[in-house]
């Protein structure tokens, strides 16, 4: 590829750096080490995001999250959360050369297709979660296969990322190389906005000025770092398929997960906290084998900065074996997850329900297909309502529709108000389920049901399809 036929106009205009002298300590991510109280922590929050969200919010993952071998996380812990992703990979890109901006904006299309790969196997194992949610059976043998797909996928798209990187980074005279290490100085100690800088404009769709940001960032940290920087990883990373990166955005960051933690722990009873605590001393432990293997790969990878051509077999190898400890952590957490649920109280169900409602309603950004979008809808119905026989909170829902109204004999706690509507009303047909649906006050006054409602007709319709379909496991 001839890079400078590529069509792209942009105007870097230069920036001015202040003095390097007298920046401040920054935080030493060397000492930093993931133990069980942060590992309860996660998983108490997660509790929350997780049983009470969608599959849109699961889905979500923030930005530099996938293939994120390239030290950004540490320097950003490091920095103490203070630099901007945008500021660092403005500076970076001021410095490069047209050729070498380029190489990073051919990437945008070098990278779609092994991005694209990660995420579908990572939507996978979120559904397959989700179908934990409503009952499915599912093997740890077969979860943790996913989870070695999903990490030899984003191993691969890693290794595309950090061949044109090492290529670029070959490129860099010594005084681009002094300049980018300034760059990462002043970041780190927070003095960023200390940088006289000028804006850059980039005949680029908008998604694509994000992702170059994204990748003009990576860029910096990988090329400046340590092997400690680019080894460093949070307890978000490994399990992030629980949607609490979501409640956080959709609330603004106002969601702090020690708080939410917090609030999770104090509502559960003794034997509930002994479940999270459990999956918690498990995920320590494998953590540290994620980390050893993670490290394995980022050797691997690191070859490119000396020119090396990245050995793609060994990329998987070491990929698959990461994936497998994380879907390892992943698996422990949803079990226990599940377990507490399954355990719930109605007064908890509602607390849980209430605490998510304070913060971020869920999203309903779902599939088209009646079946699937009410599949996944059901995996938040299934706080309360079970399709197994295992919970008492609400009534069993295989073979509801059609049944008589309050009438499942595993159930005995209807409410007085709704058995006085089944005596009237008999079965729950498609149409007064949709009407309990919309409002189950409206139609029940009086119900124990501690929904409010679906307003959105397209989300009711599903949700009955996959009723309908529960017949199936009678």
């Amino acid at each position: 590829m001839n890079l400078h036929n590529l069509k792209i106009i942009a105007l870097f205009l230069p920036i001015a750096f202040v003095p390097s002298q007298g920046i401040g300590a920054v935080r030493d991510i060397t000492n930093i080490e993931v133990d069980v109280k942060q590992l309860r922590d996660a998983v108490a929050s997660r509790t929350l995001t997780w049983l009470t969200g969608s599959s849109a919010n699961n889905d979500y993952i923030s930005v530099g999250r996938t293939a994120n071998y390239f030290g950004f996380v540490g320097l950003r812990v490091a920095s103490g959360q203070s630099l901007s992703r945008s500021d660092v990979a403005n500076d970076t890109l001021s410095v490069l050369n047209e050729v070498q901006r380029s190489a990073l904006v051919a990437l945008l299309t070098e990278q779609r297709e092994p991005f694209e790969k990660t995420q579908q196997a990572r939507f996978r194992i979120n559904r397959t979660l989700e179908g934990l949610l409503v009952g499915d059976i599912i093997s740890q043998d077969s979860f943790l296969e996913m989870g070695r797909v999903y990490g030899a996928s984003e191993a691969e798209l890693g290794r595309v990322i950090a061949q044109r990187f090492g290529e670029v980074k070959l490129s860099l005279t010594d005084e681009q190389m002094k300049a980018l290490s300034d760059i990462r100085e002043i970041h780190m100690a927070g003095r960023g906005q200390n940088i006289d800088r000028q804006g850059l404009r980039l005949k680029l769709p908008q998604h694509d000025k994000k992702e170059l940001v994204n990748l003009a960032a990576r860029f910096l940290s990988w090329t400046t770092g340590s092997q400690e920087f680019n080894d460093f990883e949070v307890v978000g990373k490994p399990s992030q398929h629980f949607g609490f990166v979501s409640l956080r955005i959709d609330s603004n960051h106002g969601v702090k997960r020690g708080e939410i933690a917090k609030q999770v722990w104090a509502m559960m009873n003794a034997e509930q906290q002994g479940l999270l605590s459990a999956a918690a001393t498990h995920d320590a432990r494998v953590f540290k084998e994620f980390l050893s293997a993670r490290a394995m790969l980022m050797r691997t990878l690191e070859n490119s900065l000396n020119g090396k051509a990245i050995d793609a077999e060994k990329t998987t190898l070491y990929g698959a074996e990461v994936g497998e400890f994380e879907a390892s952590m992943t698996w422990s957490q949803a079990t226990a997850m599940i377990a507490v649920r399954n355990s719930f109280s109605e007064s908890q169900s509602s607390q849980l329900l209430s605490m998510r409602a304070k913060y971020a309603p869920a999203d309903a950004d779902l599939p088209d297909d009646p079946l699937e979008r009410g599949r996944q809808l059901f995996a938040q119905c299934a706080l309360c309502h079970s399709v197994t026989g295992q919970q008492v909170i609400a009534p069993n829902l295989t073979g509801v529709v059609g049944r008589a109204i309050a009438s499942d004999s595993s159930f005995k706690r209807y409410s007085s108000a709704l058995s006085k509507f089944g005596k009237e009303a008999g079965v729950w047909n498609v149409e007064k389920l949709n009407q309990f649906l919309t409002s189950p006050k409206s139609l029940v006054p009086g119900t124990t049901m501690g929904y409010d409602g679906l307003g959105n007709y397209q989300d009711r319709e599903a949700i009955l399809v996959y009723l309908e379909s529960l017949d199936d496991r009678k």
